[in-house]
């Protein structure tokens, strides 16, 4: 097999040049494996800050996401019987975590849905160029790779090489918006915190609704700032006044 046809839109061929990898087209155009610009978005509350103190991410298992379909083992179309799952959740792995950033900062859905509406953050960062601090024993190992979104997400065969892949990185069409990349690691015990390098953050940007309604939060978040990124833009995100669009007002650097 050279290749295998999910749907109009997307199919995944083995690459021409090691046979090892497979690559994905979409309609036809083979799809990045790199993003120019990433970002990472926050609601407000104590994992969120302390997260951004001690500048690690929280490695999710997908059954706690909050689509039911994401990694889910219905996606396999030979997997093991599964009748002894008195659960509909098919998507609990607890040998792996997940991170999730989207390449868009300019979307209404993404702040509404993952800041709390406006009552939180999102980090830049420079694409693939996210340097993790490594500790022996902690991750066995872990790739940054995108997420695909066909029409009618096809069952693959359980022995396809990149069957698992598959699995964790499809999602429903009306996802697509998102335009998500992944961190997906192999735990190598059950801490789920992956520490970056600070350097590697490259702007901050702060919901509207922490200035207007918790100024002593806001004030907060101002001096991690200087504390930890203090050569870094940070913006305040709000509607534009008189235009339909988000605004990006820099307050610092």
């Amino acid at each position: 097999m050279d290749e295998f046809i999910i749907d109009e839109e997307y199919v995944i061929k083995r690459n021409t040049i090691n046979f090892e990898l497979w690559d994905t087209y979409k309609h036809g155009k083979l799809l990045s494996k790199s993003a120019k610009k990433l970002y990472r978005f926050y609601p407000l509350n104590l994992y969120s800050i302390d997260g951004l103190f001690r500048s690690y991410f929280y490695l999710s298992n997908p059954g706690d996401f909050n689509d039911p379909f994401d990694c889910n083992v219905n996606l396999i179309e030979d997997v093991d019987d599964l009748s002894h799952m008195k659960t509909v959740k098919r998507n609990n792995f607890s040998n792996l975590g997940i991170c999730s950033f989207s390449e868009t900062i300019n979307n209404h859905l993404m702040w509404a849905h993952y800041t709390n509406n406006y009552y939180g953050f999102a980090l830049e960062f420079d694409g693939d160029k996210i340097d993790m601090k490594q500790r022996e024993g902690h991750l066995l190992r872990h790739t940054l790779t995108r997420v695909i979104y066909p029409q009618e997400p096809i069952k693959i065969k359980k022995n396809y090489p990149f069957a698992s892949h598959y699995v964790l990185t499809t999602k429903f069409k009306h996802w697509e918006y998102e335009k998500e990349w992944r961190i997906i690691t192999e735990l190598g015990y059950e801490e789920r915190c992956l520490e970056y390098f600070p350097e590697c953050v490259k702007a901050i940007y702060i919901g509207h609704k922490i200035v207007d309604n918790d100024i002593n939060l806001y004030k907060l978040l101002l001096e991690l700032h200087k504390m930890k990124f203090p050569n870094i833009p940070l913006y305040v995100v709000y509607p534009h006044p008189t235009d339909l669009k988000l605004e990006f007002e820099k307050v610092l650097n």
